[in-house]
């Protein structure tokens, strides 16, 4: 093994190669005799092939306080007699464990380009800086385990967050307080966009594009929902059930983009007020079942005018059944049943097609593969549908460029559209999921 070159000769640390001798790893120092016996004896063993590199954590700080990050250093050794190419994961995935308690460590790379693939010659190896999050509700002794990653458990002392010191406000008229601090600052309270759409905006209904080669040949459908309380606001603190009040949107597409100039085949319009009340049974997510409880008035229209009018109002109750633990395989149930409120005269047999309700069940894990079935029957049980849904993360592919969701449906019945809903259809489309 060649020695390191002099101090002022060197690259980076982050962007290149180096070589064993001189590295700094759990806190010890380890120069060039001890290392090359070991170096010299990994690569006897490896018999001359190159293999996967053998990976540490250096640079492992012993304390840190609650709130801050932790930064740390993942080194691949080549101990094989030949060069070795190796993406260094992003990001880390791995839990803390302090007693009984257990949660998820994700930790990220400070330049997340330097996880192109590195190759490290024999004997010599390579490095990236990474930091974790570390929690702010979070202190004491804490163990830390990375998933797959061949490293030994490592050991932090979290300390409690250090008081911020804060001067005294300057003295000011009342006018100029009130318009100075409109906005409170606590979290949960104000008005600035990053910090509206983080605790006001979420994930509703499943959010996707797809395509297959019938027309209409794209279906997309766009979904979210906003919660319209402040967690910390008075009204909440009164009335803590009403934490659950939602407005929700959906919106679902038909595009026959193969079709002269690709018109719109048709689209269903969904604004929605609804609660959700989670967890009336199952209060920790370790439990193997939970209760989850939503209600809901919908209205549905297409938008157009005429004999294509479509619309309807919906009242319903949909409890939420999941059996499994969060980090097992799950089954959720969901069952939605209701009556139509107000006039159907722009579809007065709806109901012999869709009926008064339908059925979701989703099979799979929240951090991989999920199956799922939306079933509807018509209200004389001639008439009805069922489209299957199958998704997988993207973060297996390409190093975890991309937080989407590769998508696969299957719909055949009826009311594929709320334009055509006594027309029988059957579509297989495959694309992309942004939310499941």
């Amino acid at each position: 093994m060649k020695p390191e070159a002099p101090r002022a000769a060197r690259l980076p640390r982050r962007e290149r190669p180096g070589s064993v001798s001189g590295m700094r790893v759990f806190g010890l120092n380890l120069w060039g005799p001890g290392v090359v016996a070991i170096v010299a004896l990994r690569c006897a063993l490896a018999g001359g092939l190159a293999q996967t590199p053998m990976l540490t954590v250096a640079d492992w700080p012993a304390s840190v306080a609650a709130g801050r990050t932790a930064p740390f250093q993942l080194v691949a050794l080549n101990t094989s007699a030949a060069p070795v190419t190796w993406h260094f994961p992003h990001p880390i995935v791995g839990r803390w464990t302090a007693g009984t308690a257990t949660g998820t460590v994700v930790a990220e790379l400070q330049d997340p380009m330097s996880a192109a693939a590195v190759t490290i010659a024999p004997g010599h190896f390579a490095r990236r800086e990474y930091v974790w999050s570390v929690p702010l509700t979070l202190t004491g002794a804490v163990t830390v385990t990375f998933g797959d990653l061949p490293v030994p458990r490592l050991v932090l002392d979290i300390q409690a967050p250090a008081a911020e010191v804060s001067l005294p406000p300057e003295e000011e008229t009342a006018w100029q307080k009130r318009l100075r601090d409109a906005e409170p600052a606590e979290a949960g309270t104000g008005l600035e966009p990053g910090r509206f759409f983080k605790e006001h905006i979420s994930g509703y209904e499943p959010f996707y594009f797809v395509a297959g080669t019938r027309s209409p040949n794209a279906k997309f459908q766009v979904s979210f929902k906003y919660r319209l309380l402040n967690d910390d606001g008075a009204l909440a603190a009164r009335a803590p059930a009403l934490r659950g009040l939602h407005l929700a949107y959906m919106q679902t597409s038909l595009w026959d983009w193969n079709a002269p100039s690709a018109p719109f085949h048709d689209s269903s319009y969904q604004p929605e007020l609804l609660h959700h009340w989670e967890r009336v049974i199952g209060g920790d997510r370790t439990n193997a079942f939970r209760l989850d409880l939503q209600t809901g008035l919908l209205h549905e229209s297409n938008g157009k005018g005429g004999a294509d009018s479509r619309s309807l109002n919906f009242l319903y109750v949909r409890p939420t059944l999941v059996f499994g633990r969060d980090d097992s395989l799950q089954l959720k149930l969901l069952p939605r049943i209701g009556a139509y409120v107000g006039d159907l005269s722009d579809n007065p047999d709806l109901a012999a097609y869709r009926g008064y309700g339908d059925l979701r069940a989703v099979l799979g894990w929240q951090r991989g593969l999920q199956v799922s079935a939306l079933g509807r029957v018509g209200d004389r049980g001639e008439h009805g549908s069922l489209q299957l849904d199958a998704t997988y993360p993207m973060m297996r592919f390409l190093h975890g460029s991309f937080s989407l969701y590769l998508h696969a449906q299957y719909f055949t019945g009826y009311g594929d559209s709320l334009l055509d809903y006594r027309e029988r259809s059957s579509q297989f489309r495959v694309g992309i999921s942004l939310y499941r």
